[in-house]
């Protein structure tokens, strides 16, 4: 292993792109992934950036910082993993790392910020408020939040909710625990059509779209395009406060940082 080596953690659009790009680019290092099926998407083994699967505490990020030598740390973890990249800046601080967080742009431009025909949204600052308002209305839910998020609207009658999720056993499982079978499971890789979204709210009846607030990338515009069409209520989950770079940010401080590394060689 000759050279300086970095870590991204992935799980989003963003750190498959920036890993690809880091390998094009010559970057050495590791892309980590919480599943097998995160694995699957990177599909490539290349000489530069190697794939790993598995979801990591502090002390084991800790561990393999040391053992791959690992020089810079990238966050591109989804905005809403609050625990892991809370995990990831606790092991780079205590590993001296540098660390660079990628965020993927919210929403909130010019087209967002247009009102459309029949629009209705509301918004939620967690998971629980949202599982809590979902709880006093009536009508069919479909659920785009997630199976790691599932167990909190376990207080609502399954008979009312769609759940889409990842076509992982993992998530089927998580599905099945919580009272979630059959058509009641929708299981597909997104981001998905504006089209898409609109069918399945007609095919299941549902009034009411529950999302996060994923920006362009995580298919947000097309959700709220599709509930405004079907007449249905858009619940926006808000993501955390958090500050970080763009990916063309990320991918030059990385430029500079390969720089700095190999004139100290």
């Amino acid at each position: 292993m000759s050279g300086p080596r970095l870590a991204v953690f992935g799980g989003t659009t963003e750190g498959r792109i920036l890993a690809e790009r880091l390998e094009q680019e010559g970057f050495q290092g590791l892309l980590l992934v919480a599943t097998e099926y995160g694995a699957l998407l990177w599909g490539q083994e290349g000489a530069g950036i190697q794939v790993r699967a598995g979801r990591l505490e502090q002390d084991a990020m800790e561990a393999l910082f040391l053992e791959e030598k690992i020089g810079l740390v990238i966050d591109a973890t989804h905005p809403y993993a609050v625990r892991a990249t809370e995990n990831i800046r606790r092991a780079c601080a205590a590993c001296g790392i540098p660390l660079l967080r990628c965020l993927r742009g919210e929403t909130g431009g010019a087209e967002s910020n247009r009102p459309l025909s029949g629009e209705r949204l509301v918004r939620f600052p967690d998971i629980p408020h949202a599982a809590e308002w979902l709880g006093r209305t009536q009508g069919r839910i479909l659920l785009t939040t997630g199976s790691r998020d599932l167990a909190a609207f376990a207080g609502l009658d399954p008979e009312r909710v769609y759940v889409r999720v990842l076509p992982t056993e993992a998530s089927l499982e998580t599905c099945r625990r919580l009272g979630y079978e059959g058509r009641h499971v929708i299981a597909m890789q997104g981001p998905f059509s504006e089209e898409l979204n609109l069918a399945l709210l007609r095919e299941f009846s549902c009034s009411i779209l529950v999302t996060k607030d994923g920006g362009v990338q995580g298919g947000f515009e097309e959700k709220r395009r599709a509930a405004a069409r079907a007449g249905a209520v858009l619940a926006v989950v808000e993501r955390p406060a958090e500050k970080g770079l763009s990916l063309e940010e990320v991918m030059e401080q990385a430029r500079r940082w390969r720089r700095h590394e190999t004139e100290e060689i």
